[in-house]
Formats: structure tokens, C-alpha cells, sequence
């Protein structure tokens, strides 16, 4: 073979191995550019799903806020509610025997108390009354006024007359129950 020949061949062997570089280049190009648009793809889904969620965010706080407002009004309407009971219309019992506590329980209330006193009914008409008011219907008792409640059925409570005396050497002041 002549070196024309040898360098012919040598010279399609480059443009071949070029060729195939070529190929290869543009091949790995377009897997790039595919991988960076799926890149920008994930990176815009991404972004859009922050917005959403900020946005989501925003809502769900202004609809807890305007929950938690709502439910102080409650609460504020039914305290109020709570003094003004025994001044509604259909109220079954004499204002005047109602006296307000609020906490634990809103009411004790000395049923006849004042009619009994004045002759017009018997002493067996005459009742105590614990009384617990609520507004609305998903309000309950808590635990404390459950327990006033059982400890009422269960007979558990008395009368009991507090004396106070105060020593005269000492103006110490002492407290004696008729127990």
C-alpha cells in the first residue's frame, strides 16, 4: 500500500471517529437539555406548589381566625346570657331566689325561699336548686360541674353554721363550724 493510500485511510478512520464524537456530543447535548427541562419542569411545579400552599396557608389562618373570634363571642354572649337568665320571660323561677355564682356552677337558686318566708307556701316547697347554665347545643358541663352534679345525686352535702370568734387578749380570729 502506498503511504497515499495509508493516509487516505487514516484520514477516513478520523472523520469516522469524528463523526461518531459528533453523534455523541449532540446525543449527550439533547439528554442534557432534556434533563434541564425536566429540571425547570419540577422547579416551576415546585414553585407553583409553595404558592398554593401559602396561599392555602392564608386562608386556613384568616378561617381560624374568624373561628377563634367567633367563639369569643360566644363565650362573651353566653356570660352575659348567664346573669341575664333569670330575667327572661319563661324563666321558672323567682329572680329574687337566684343568687349568681358563675363558677363552678351559675345558680343557686332558694326555690320559694321568699314565698315561704312571707306564709304563702310550706317549708316542703322550699328547695335548693343548683343550676348550670349553658347556650347552645354543643355546650357542656366540664368536669368540675359533672362532679358537683354526682356529688348532689349522691346526698353528699350538708349545712354547715361558721362562727367566727375573735379572743380578746390576742384580737386573733378563729373560725369554729357547728360540726
Amino acid at each position: 500500500m502506498t503511504t497515499n493510500t495509508i493516509l487516505l485511510i487514516i484520514l477516513i478512520f478520523l472523520f469516522a471517529l469524528l463523526a461518531w464524537t459528533l453523534m455523541k456530543i449532540s446525543a449527550q447535548s439533547k439528554e442534557i437539555l432534556q434533563k434541564e427541562n425536566i429540571l425547570n419542569e419540577l422547579a416551576t411545579a415546585k414553585l407553583e406548589r409553595e404558592m398554593q400552599f401559602k396561599e392555602q396557608l392564608t386562608e386556613e389562618i384568616k378561617l381560624a381566625k374568624k373561628r377563634s373570634n367567633d367563639m369569643q363571642r360566644n363565650v362573651l354572649k353566653g356570660q352575659i346570657g348567664e346573669q341575664f337568665t333569670p330575667f327572661i320571660a319563661n324563666f321558672p323561677y323567682n329572680p329574687a331566689d337566684c343568687k349568681f355564682m358563675g363558677d363552678p356552677i351559675d345558680y343557686v337558686i332558694f326555690q320559694n325561699l321568699h314565698e315561704h318566708c312571707d306564709g304563702n307556701v310550706p317549708i316542703e316547697d322550699v328547695h335548693i336548686i343548683f343550676a348550670e347554665v349553658k347556650t347552645g347545643n354543643s355546650a357542656r358541663l366540664n368536669k368540675r360541674q359533672k362532679i358537683i352534679k354526682q356529688v348532689i345525686a349522691n346526698g353528699q352535702f350538708r349545712f354547715d353554721e361558721l362562727r367566727l370568734k375573735v379572743s380578746e387578749e390576742t384580737d386573733e380570729i378563729t373560725v369554729q363550724s357547728n360540726q
